[in-house]
């Protein structure tokens, strides 16, 4: 399939993937019961797949989900190499919810799952005007850690950035600590130390996150976690966004400007290979 802008794809109890849906009305439509990931597929192969396989499983064990009848990711991508080769890079955001309807006590625990595919777009490399939001703001959950299908937040979030014309908004929350942006973790860095929120921050445990976490400790490079207010983060040199696209750095925050010189060693996580 050439020039496809959105394709979903199904799978059924027969454990079969198609693109009609059994069961659209389902709890992910109408609780958003349910986790996703979104993951980049390239050269045949998924990208951070054990990473992402290992959040969904955990985050479906923090929903009560079961894990037995969720897809292993190297059927998905067998799927993808089947319908578009190994020659095509794709964003694949892969979607698991709870079966079954009810109300807001669910009947089941078994999951049904769903994938939205569409081409492949890097992260941009900076983002020109990023404010914090005043009015919308994270809150530290059990599950908050977890990529679930309640979203509204970073809906309305992003619906404000846009209406405001920036190119990113930062989140904080309601104690007025810093978490997160409006699609992506958020790190800084100040003399050469690197910063994050901590996921007491309510932040979501993204897997770029995590690997450029990762990257730091193998190379020695010092950072902090914790719980961090607006000045810690205006004080910075630098301010860079990280999702599984990429990393985007942040030009100006508030209207102060920061450095956006680029660190090869961060930017060859993200390498299609």
């Amino acid at each position: 399939m050439v020039g496809f802008d959105t394709i979903f794809l199904y799978k059924h109890q027969d454990g079969i993937w198609s693109d009609h849906a059994n069961e659209f009305h389902n709890r992910g439509f109408l609780f958003g019961d349910g986790l996703f990931e979104t993951m980049v597929f390239s050269k045949g192969k998924m990208r951070f797949a054990n990473q992402h396989s290992e959040r969904l499983l955990e985050g479906s064990r923090t929903l009560f989900l079961e894990t037995v009848g969720i897809s292993p990711i190297s059927e998905i991508e067998g799927l993808l190499r089947e319908i578009w080769g190994d020659k095509k890079s794709l964003r694949v955001r892969w979607n698991v919810y709870r079966a079954g309807l009810g109300k807001y006590t669910p009947e089941t625990h078994s999951v049904l799952e769903s994938l939205q595919i569409h081409t492949f777009q890097p992260a941009p490399k900076v983002k020109e005007k990023a404010y914090f939001s005043q009015d919308i703001h994270i809150q530290k959950t059990t599950w908050s850690h977890c990529k679930t299908l309640s979203s509204l937040q970073y809906v309305m979030a992003n619906q404000e950035r846009n209406s405001k014309g920036f190119d990113e908004v930062v989140l904080t929350t309601q104690e007025g600590f810093i978490c997160e942006a409006g699609a992506s973790n958020l790190f800084w860095v100040k003399s050469g130390h690197y910063f994050t929120p901590s996921l007491e921050s309510g932040c979501i445990a993204g897997i770029a996150r995590n690997m450029i976490l990762d990257y730091l400790n193998k190379n020695n490079i010092s950072y902090s976690e914790g719980l961090f207010r607006q000045e810690d983060l205006l004080s910075a040199d630098q301010i860079f966004t990280s999702n599984v696209t990429g990393i985007s750095y942040l030009q100006s925050l508030e209207n102060k400007n920061f450095d956006t010189h680029r660190e090869k060693g961060l930017d060859s996580i993200f390498e299609l290979n």
